[in-house]
This record gives structure tokens, sequence and C-alpha cells, in this order.
């Protein structure tokens, strides 16, 4: 019957096969070749429907890391095949932006999201076996989220959903006491430094729990939580109170507990009054006790630096060019630099660098205290990314290395709007405002790197024990964002040239121009 569905027919209208038949079951009407055209047809459409289709899967679960470790993100192909010549693509789901991309057999930072800079890395060992895991390093709160895996070809493409719960967990409730109110004390407990929101409950000595009065959080910069409760304890309250702060992500809780005294709660307004006035008193103490301390250290602090900050150890330093990235623009007098997209066409030398935007200081340093001053001109934005410091002649100028002092480089970075030292563990300073003008300090005797904000002259922060090695130290400059300028102390603004970092001469200046025998800086 022609047309009939699932019936195949031959010219003269007699039925070759039944769905789900071999096509070989045809009548001997047809002809060999045309059976044979068919059956070749037929075979290319089951290879096309039976390849190997890019399906992908994740770990079923949610991963969980603690904030400032590493994790890795895994996902794999199934069934299991070489990944080495697909392209690989880690991308956050809710704002569809790329955290890594890998094609062609290497990793492409174009579309990278500037948050994951410098802090991904694809595992390059699993990919011929399907494996496609993601490493982030550091892990921040805003790390926590769904990321999506996706893998593509010519012809095919998969992806699956990977979801990261990262964790922080803070510190232990603190309580104090806030006063008389209601025929009660009002008792306050806050901590902080946690991820994501807790949970803060009161309960009495039986477990029950209690209501609070009022209860509110905060976030601070780095994006952890401050939470604060308030509750009114009365004589009705037996036993001790506790204050619980519970993760409900890691299914954890922190107890602190306090004891109120029967008679505190008889006779309410003479204790109200004693009470004010203890706290009072403590306040004033505290008070006083932290500002004699601190105008202490602050008046010893400013003795070293002045110290260290001497007219005699303060140096000249030029920019090296043959040293600096094809992306960056170095002034005439080789005193500024500054970032541009476009690669220059300069000599790829064992000496400059082709991975990080930097570049190093003309000058070495052996022995002896030296200092500098860096003014970082531009609008600091959240976004720009910068950082000033010294460097080992030796270090690596080839591929993507990590900064910090295992690599030889003793640094200070602006990300984020924070300034962070570039440690192996990394945490941003509580310097508020960013200075735009920083004192680099060099002290070759006792192998310390220290910065010093040039606007109030307090100490940022002091690498100890450099571990210099011997080996000759040359200041060090990072920059990769637009419109920010890193400009050397002397030297005036000026119009750069694209021309010059590639240029084959170099400043008039010694190798380590230290000050003249009057002692005035030689700018």
């Amino acid at each position: 019957m022609a047309g009939e569905a699932g019936v195949a027919v031959d010219p003269g209208g007699g039925p070759l096969s039944q769905m789900g038949l071999p096509w070989g079951c045809s009548h001997p009407s047809l002809t060999g070749h045309a059976r044979g055209l068919l059956t070749s047809l037929v075979t290319l459409l089951l290879l096309r429907l039976g390849s190997a289709q890019l399906r992908v899967e994740g770990p079923g679960h949610p991963v969980t890391a603690t904030m400032g470790q590493d994790v890795v993100l895994s996902c794999h192909l199934s069934p299991q095949r070489d990944a080495r010549s697909l392209e690989v693509r880690w991308i956050r789901r809710t704002i569809s932006e790329t955290v890594h991309h890998y094609r062609n057999g290497e990793d492409l930072y174009g579309e990278q999201m500037w948050a994951y800079s410098g802090r991904t890395e694809l595992a390059r060992d699993g990919l011929s076996d399907g494996r496609l895991d993601l490493r982030i390093f550091g892990l921040r709160p805003s790390d926590d989220g769904q990321y999506v895996c996706t893998v593509k070809n010519a012809d095919d493409y998969g992806e699956t959903i990977v979801d990261l719960d990262v964790t922080a967990t803070g510190a232990d409730p603190h309580l104090s006491l806030g006063g008389y109110e209601a025929g009660g004390v009002r008792v306050l407990c806050r901590s902080a430094g946690w991820y994501p929101l807790p949970q803060l409950l009161w309960r009495d000595a039986r477990g029950q729990h209690l209501p609070s009065v009022s209860q509110t959080h905060s976030q601070d910069q780095e994006g952890l939580f401050e939470i604060k409760g308030t509750i009114i304890m009365t004589g009705s309250v037996e036993g001790p109170l506790s204050c619980v702060v519970r993760s409900s992500r890691i299914q954890q809780e922190w107890k602190s507990s306090l004891h109120i005294a029967a008679p505190f709660f008889h006779n309410a307004q003479p204790w109200k009054v004693a009470l004010a006035l203890v706290l009072v008193l403590l306040a004033v103490s505290i008070g006083l006790g932290v500002y004699l301390f601190r105008k202490q250290d602050q008046q010893a602090t400013e003795l070293a630096w002045r110290r260290f900050l001497l007219p005699e150890n303060r140096v000249k330093v030029t920019l090296d060019p043959h040293t600096a990235h094809p992306e960056l623009i170095l002034s005439e007098d080789h005193r500024s630099v500054r970032w541009e997209m476009i690669r220059q066409h300069v000599p790829d030398t064992p000496e400059r660098f082709d991975f990080w935007c930097c570049v190093l200081g003309h000058e070495e340093f052996r022995e002896g205290r030296h200092w500098w001053e860096v003014k970082v001109e531009g609008e600091l934005e959240t976004y720009s990314c910068w950082a000033v410091g010294v460097a080992k002649e030796s270090v690596e100028r080839k591929g993507k290395i990590n900064m910090d002092p295992e690599e030889g480089i003793w640094a200070l970075l602006y990300q984020q709007g924070h300034l962070t030292p570039l440690t192996s563990t990394r945490t941003p300073l509580p310097v508020s405002p960013v200075p735009t003008r920083i004192w680099v300090c060099l002290d070759c005797t006792q192998q310390q790197v220290s910065f010093i904000n040039a606007d109030n002259g307090f100490e940022i922060f002091t690498f100890t024990a450099a571990s210099f090695n011997g080996e000759s130290i040359r200041p060090w400059f990072w920059v990769e964002t637009l419109g920010i300028q890193l400009c050397l102390r002397g030297s005036t603004t000026q119009t750069l040239s694209p021309t010059l970092v590639g240029s084959s001469t170099s400043p008039a200046t010694p190798a380590s121009p230290l000050l003249g025998p009057a002692g005035a800086a030689q700018e």
C-alpha cells in the first residue's frame, strides 16, 4: 500500500521493508545497484546519528570549598574520548561571561573575565581521557554560584552545569551587655567573616529558642558577612543564655554563652546607673590606652623611616625598554609607562616579558639601601590593575609565571579597589584611601622590601627575609589597564611614543645612579 506510514515501496509499488526490519529484506524486483545505493545512504545516516556526540557530564552534586583555597570543578565527556582538539569554554551561568577558554591546544585569555585573571587553569593531563577539569586558585566569595562546562567541535555541542558553594567561617560569637530595657537586660551578639550569610539564634539553658528583638547584617568589600542580634534577657530566663551562629551550608554552628546573676534584675534603676558608669569608664580607659599605643607606635615608625629615607639613599630609576612587554608604551625619557591593547612590532628577545605586561627598571642593586617614588596617574577604578615593586635580575620573562617571592618578585598589587601584597596567600590590606604616591624601599643588607605611603609617611607593607641570594635586584612594574600610567618621581608627563619601546638606545644614565656628592637627587 503505497504512501502508508512505515512502509517503503519500490518503483512498482511493492513494500521493501517494514519499520524495524533490516533493509536487506527487499523484494527481488529492486535491482542490485539501487539496493546497494540505498544501503550506503542508510549506513551513512546511521553513522552520523551514532557518531560520538559531545555529551558532557558533571559531578552531579555541588562542589563545596573554603574561601582562600583552590578548587577543581570537574566535568567529562561521556562516552570517553580525546578532547585535545575540541574547544572547551567554562562560563558563569548567570552572566554568561567567560571564566576560561581553551581551543586548538592553547588557552585564550582575550575574553576572560578580569576577576579570574591569573586564577584559572585547565587540567591538560586529563584532556586525552575526555576530562575538562577547571582549577580556580584562591577562592573568593564572588566565585560562588553556577558554572557551565561547554565543549564543541565543527558539528556538535554539549554542556553541563557545575554548582560551586564557597564557604568562609567567621569568628566565634561575641556577647556584650547593652544596659537595662523593658524590665530586663539588653544583650548584644555579633560575629563577622562569614560566607554565605549565617543564621543567628538565641537559646536558653534547655536549648529552647528565644525570640530576637532585632537582627541585622552587613557585607564588607570582600563579600564577607557580619551578623548582629539583640535580645532582652529577663529574670525568667534560667541558666546561661547562648548566642549561636549557624552555617546551613556546612551544617555546623558556633556558640558563646553568658550567665547573668539574679540580683542584676532587681532594683533595675540603680543597676542601670552603675552599669552605665562602669561602661563609660571602661570605654574611656580603652580609648586612652589605644590612643597612647598608636601614638607611640607611630612615632617609632616615623623615626625608622626618616632614617631610611635619607636623601643619599634616593636613586633615580629609569625603565629598560628591552624588557618591556610589546603592549607597553614608554615615555621618551623612560620614566613613565602605560598599557595599550595593540602589540608593537619589537624584537622577541630573551630579556623581554611576553605574557604579563611587565617592565624592569634599568638599574641593578646588590647592596645598601635605596628608595624611589612611583606616582600613579589616571582614575583608579575597581577594574584597574597595576603593581610596583622589585624583582631579581634572573626573574622568568617568558610565559605565565606566578608573581610572588618564590618567582623572585616582591611587589604591591592594586586590584578590585584594594592594595594587596603579592604573597603566596594574598590578603587585601585595609588601606583607605589607596595612595597614588608610593615610596618603594629596598634594603639589600637586611633583605627587606617596604612600601610607604608618600602622602603621610606610614608603612603600607614590608616583605621580610626576602632571600635575594646575592642576586642583582631591579625595579619592577606591571600595568594592564587603559588610562593608568606609572610615573617615576621627577619625570614630567609626556606624550608616549609607541616607537620607543623597541628602541635600541638606552637613556644616558649610569647603571646605578646614586646621589651626587652634594646629596641632591640626580633628576
